[in-house]
């Protein structure tokens, strides 16, 4: 099961972090702050209170907005750990 370091440091590389820069980071707070770094340096947008309920999401390498679908399909238990993306106008299970 990963730990609450291994969330973070994927949350680092998803802002654009290389993991390389994190090798040696062994604790929560040494990573956070690579993360507050990694941001102050730019790696989001700022934004305002007009941006409240907004989403961001990654295309073609960079930051763009986002749309939250209306609906999704129903989910069991044996869908657990699955990522969905749409194909073909439809929700379809990530096979990448």
């Amino acid at each position: 099961m990963p730990t609450n370091l291994d969330g973070l440091k994927a949350i680092y590389e998803a802002l654009g972090g290389q993991a390389d820069d994190v090798t040696s980071v062994d604790t929560n707070a040494d990573m956070l702050m690579k993360i507050a770094a990694l941001i102050a340096a730019g790696a989001l947008p700022p934004v305002t209170a007009a941006d409240n309920g907004k989403v961001l999401m990654v295309k073609n390498g960079k930051w763009e907005p986002g749309i939250i679908p209306d609906e999704l399909p129903e989910v069991t238990v044996e869908d657990n750990g699955k990522i969905l993306k749409v194909v073909n106008a439809e929700w379809a299970v990530a096979t990448n």
